[in-house]
């Protein structure tokens, strides 16, 4: 009933839903689908653009407004009930649960806490509190998942946020911005990287060398964004507020034992070949034995946040199987007319950085390398040039939650508002636009 009546009491808000869904109705009863697209291809855009309306507006939760699209997936016939729950079986999903386990077992043993009272003792103030958040988050994220990273850290920045008094949503967004331009500078910082590597044929190296200034010049750029929009304070903290909490406890040294024992298989795992997955499930099995029961977990973990981005991949999946990807990609060419590579690869990573705002990165990514190998052949193009440009793009995301696990994860936990995540991100979404079209330029 809640849910009715939030509906209800906006109802301005649904009209273009209804006009969508008369349009959709009108296409399909004349027949005036475009060529090309197909029924269920044409069927899948319209319900990838009511569900991006619904996480804009806000009209309902996010995480409702995706189990909204995987219902209308499934009930439309746009693609099976299977691929309409794709999402629930991605890797993204279980690196979530993954960073779950290991957020909970820092905030159960309160190593969070330790961590965060060591980073305001050596701060001296709000700005350089952001510095430290920006930098350890973006190098974190480039070794473990950024996924993983972000649930790391915003139990410490929480425990920094209630015991000073600093820009809450400048941290917050700092942790997630960071770890989404991290995710980028080495292999295993981020899915879509391994997407395009394996398209390439690159390795570790290949990547790294690549990849990494890139990363480091955004992180750069995104202090310098923040220093712009949030202008943080350079005012002394006052330190007499952090508590000495002593010796660490035995709870303590277990969870950093288990999380640093996680990071080195995560880091070495080109060596053991050990699945990213299997090593986060079995630090969270050690942590269920020593640090939590399911019950604490339970009651610790953000599920909605979960649901998010199992429907953002699902729709992503949506859009891939039924050629709507190809079509969009392909229609998006012919509609420039650019014939010169670098404005091509510039144009995709425009069209791929707005589409990922609104479904996962690693879906983003799936649906267009694949495309963007096959375009670069036909146009005799080198495949880099198209293809690295849309995967550093699709972890530019600063705009909306679903884009990316961090962005979700933020707005879900630390209640930050899709408005608020807005109005921070155009910066460094600008300077991210910049540096692209510098390296498509210049550098690939």
């Amino acid at each position: 009933m809640a849910l009715l009546n939030n509906l209800f009491s906006r109802p301005v808000k649904a009209i273009p839903l209804v006009m969508l869904f008369l349009i959709y109705v009108f296409v399909i009863y004349f027949n005036l689908i475009p060529m090309g697209l197909g029924h269920q291809g044409f069927t899948a855009i319209m319900i990838f653009i009511a569900t991006v309306y619904l996480w804009a507006t806000e009209i309902l939760p996010l995480p409702v407004s995706a189990l909204l699209a995987i219902l209308m997936l499934a009930a439309s016939g746009s693609v099976t009930v299977a691929d309409s729950l794709y999402g629930f079986g991605s890797p993204v999903v279980f690196l979530i649960i993954i960073g779950f386990f290991l957020a909970v077992g820092l905030r159960k043993s309160g190593l969070d806490k330790r961590i965060a009272y060591a980073m305001l003792r050596r701060s001296h103030s709000e700005n350089t509190v952001l510095i430290s958040i920006i930098i350890i988050t973006g190098f974190l994220s480039m070794l473990i998942s950024n996924t993983a990273t972000v649930l790391i850290m915003i139990p410490i920045v929480m425990h920094i946020m209630h015991q000073v008094r600093l820009n809450n949503k400048a941290l917050l967004l700092g942790v997630a911005f960071a770890a989404n331009i991290g995710g980028a500078g080495l292999l295993i910082g981020t899915p879509p990287n391994i997407i395009g590597a394996e398209a390439l044929g690159w390795n570790f190296y290949d990547w790294m060398v690549i990849s990494l200034p890139f990363s480091l010049i955004m992180l750069v750029l995104l202090y310098v964004s923040f220093m712009i929009y949030f202008r943080p304070k350079h005012e002394r903290i006052k330190k007499h507020l952090i508590r000495d909490l002593g010796p660490m406890k035995k709870e303590e040294k277990i969870t950093a034992a288990i999380i640093i024992l996680t990071m080195i298989l995560w880091v070495t795992s080109p060596i053991h070949n050990i699945p990213t997955i299997a090593v986060g499930l079995i630090g969270g099995l050690v942590m269920f034995l020593f640090i939590y029961d399911w019950r604490y977990f339970e009651k610790k973990t953000h599920w909605g946040t979960i649901i998010l981005i199992a429907g953002a991949v699902s729709l992503g999946w949506a859009l891939q199987t039924t050629g709507a990807a190809e079509w969009i990609a392909l229609g998006y060419l012919g509609l420039t007319g650019l014939t010169n590579p670098v404005l091509i690869a510039f144009s995709f990573v425009i069209l791929c950085m707005v589409i990922t705002q609104f479904i996962q990165n690693t879906a983003t990514a799936a649906m267009f390398v694949p495309v963007l190998i096959g375009l670069s052949q036909t146009l005799g193009i080198p495949a880099e040039i198209l293809v690295i440009p849309i995967v550093w793009a699709v972890s530019m995301t600063f705009l909306m939650p679903p884009g990316t696990a961090p962005n979700a994860i933020v707005h879900g936990i630390g209640k930050i508002k899709t408005g608020d995540m807005i109005k921070a991100g155009i910066i460094p979404t600008i300077f991210a636009l910049v540096v692209l079209f510098l390296y498509i330029s210049f550098i690939l």
